[in-house]
C-alpha cells in the first residue's frame, strides 16, 4: 500500500475493510498492525485466493469471485511475469483487455484467459451481511486494473457507510475502455467524497485516496 494506512485509519476511524482485488493479501500485515482483523478480501483468481486463505485468521475472509456491474461469468485476462506470483504474476490480471499496459510494461504478458464468476457487491452484501455488520466495514480498497468504477457503480448500499477508500486510477487507456481518474472523481464527488491524496506510480496509473467530506 503506497499510503500510510495507520495515519488514514486514525484520521477517519477505520473499523473494517473490504478489499477488492487482493492479489496475495499483502495488506494483511498493515491491517493487523492497527488491530484490524475484520477484513473481507475479494480475489477472483483461484490460485491467489488459495494463497490468501492460508494466511487468514479469525474475522478475516476471502471470497473467490470478481466484483463488477453484472452477475455473470466473464473472461479474465491473466497476467504472467517470470518468477511466478512472487514476482507479480497475476497482479495485473483484468476483466478488461490490456492496452497501454502492453507497451508500458512489456515484461508482463497476457497469454491466458480464464472464466471467473462476477457478482455485484450490493448483491453479496444483501446475501451475507446485516446492516449492523455492514457499518463496520467503513474502508474500501479497490485494485481491479481499470474496472474500479464498474465495481463502485453498483455498490450504493455499501457506499453509504464508507468513510474513505483507496482506488487505483488511470490517466490513459491502460486497459481497453477503462475509467479515467476524472471519471472516478466526478462519480465520487457527487456522493460526497473528495480526493485527498494522489500518487502516480507510472506515467499512466497510480493510486488515489478519497475521503468523505
Amino acid at each position: 500500500m503506497i499510503f500510510d494506512f495507520q495515519k488514514i485509519a486514525e484520521r477517519v476511524g477505520v473499523t473494517g475493510v473490504i478489499h477488492v482485488g487482493a492479489f496475495l493479501g499483502e495488506e494483511l500485515k498493515q491491517y493487523r498492525e492497527i488491530g484490524l482483523y475484520n477484513t473481507i478480501f475479494f480475489e477472483p483468481q483461484p490460485n491467489l485466493a488459495e494463497i490468501i486463505d492460508e494466511k487468514l485468521e479469525d474475522g478475516e475472509d476471502c471470497i473467490n469471485v470478481a466484483l463488477g456491474n453484472v452477475t455473470d461469468t466473464l473472461p479474465m485476462y491473466i497476467s504472467k511475469t517470470e518468477g511466478g506470483v512472487e514476482n507479480g504474476s497475476g497482479a495485473s490480471s483484468s476483466l478488461l483487455k490490456p492496452f497501454v499496459h502492453l507497451t508500458e510494461h512489456p515484461q508482463v504478458k497476457f497469454e491466458e484467459k480464464i472464466d471467473v464468476p462476477v457478482i455485484r457487491l450490493d448483491d453479496w452484501i444483501d446475501d451475507n451481511l446485516e446492516i449492523k455488520e455492514l457499518v463496520r466495514y467503513n474502508f474500501l480498497n479497490i485494485d481491479v486494473q481499470g474496472y474500479e468504477l464498474e465495481v463502485r457503480k453498483v455498490a450504493e448500499k455499501h457506499l453509504e457507510y464508507v468513510k474513505a477508500m483507496i482506488i487505483e486510477v488511470n490517466r490513459d487507456e491502460v486497459y481497453k475502455d477503462c475509467a479515467k481518474i476524472w471519471d472516478i472523481d466526478e462519480f465520487l464527488e457527487k456522493r460526497g467524497f473528495e480526493r485527498t491524496e494522489l500518487v502516480w506510480q507510472s506515467k499512466s496509473w497510480g493510486d488515489a485516496l478519497y475521503e468523505k467530506g
